[in-house]
């Protein structure tokens, strides 16, 4: 994922909440609440997973 070094903040944001509207299409308000959650889980364990590899790249 190499690419997302070369993106702003801003870009990241915005990405973020096509990507976000585009998920939540056809779902019930608890659909999308449990994917929200699920997808905040995977961002914890990827931070995480960043710690504790403390800067070594793979």
């Amino acid at each position: 994922m190499c690419f997302l070094k070369d993106v702003s903040g801003a870009e990241l944001v915005a990405l973020a909440s096509v990507f976000a509207i585009f998920l939540s299409q056809g779902l019930s308000p608890d659909e999308i609440d449990t994917l929200g959650n699920f997808l905040s889980a995977v961002g914890a364990n990827l931070s995480t997973i960043a710690s504790a590899q403390g800067g070594d790249v793979p």
